[in-house]
């Protein structure tokens, strides 16, 4: 197990270093997590010291940078503890079936660490989360996050992450992009950021 688990590492290291020439650097990944931009640690009022950075507009002040179907949209009204900053105002609406889909994102290659704020406008929902994974030639797979219930007041998710079990898929991987889709209920996602540090 032990010589399995290197013999990944020194693959994850040799694609690393094959696509850092190819890879912005905004969405070039890290070994270790690193090189990913600035952190904080914007959840330790929940218990939650890990530093994350925000993911590209996360905190949903427009659409920019993501592509929304299904009724998504962005909409006003903001997660109660300004995670991100006082003047932020808006949040992503995902009424039952919706999707939003994130631009290619930095992560650290032994698994992306997710956490979002969510809330339900009709009391009880679930947003089901997904990570994509992209290589040189386009998308290498799509990992399940997990899913996480939203209910009537703004609340911190779950971390959320890719499992062991999923690295594999991963090998060659430059960047990720992260789909959120709403499972069953409208709900509202705000502040989504990501811990590239999460394999420590």
């Amino acid at each position: 197990m032990t010589r399995k688990l290197g013999l990944l590492v020194s693959a994850f290291a040799l694609a690393g270093s094959i696509i850092a020439g190819g890879a912005s650097a905004d969405v070039a990944p890290s070994l270790l997590g690193g090189n990913c931009g600035a952190t904080s640690q914007p959840f330790a009022q929940w218990n939650d010291s890990a530093a994350y950075y925000l993911a590209g507009n996360g905190g949903f002040e427009s659409a920019g940078g993501w592509t929304l179907s299904g009724g998504s949209a962005v909409v006003a009204g903001n997660e109660p503890f300004y995670t991100h900053g006082k003047q932020d105002h808006s949040a992503l609406l995902l009424p039952t079936g919706a999707t939003a889909t994130s631009a290619q994102l930095c992560f650290g290659l032994l698994n992306p660490g997710i956490r979002f704020f969510a809330m339900s406008p009709t009391g009880s929902g679930t947003v089901h989360v997904q990570v994509i994974a992209y290589g040189l030639l386009g998308a290498l797979a799509t990992l399940d996050g997990g899913t996480v219930a939203a209910g009537k007041t703004w609340a911190p998710s779950p971390k959320l992450s890719t499992t062991l079990s999923q690295l594999n898929s991963l090998v060659g991987a430059k960047s990720i992009a992260i789909k959120l889709t709403a499972a069953g209920g409208t709900v509202e996602i705000d502040d989504l950021y990501i811990d590239p540090f999460l394999a420590r």
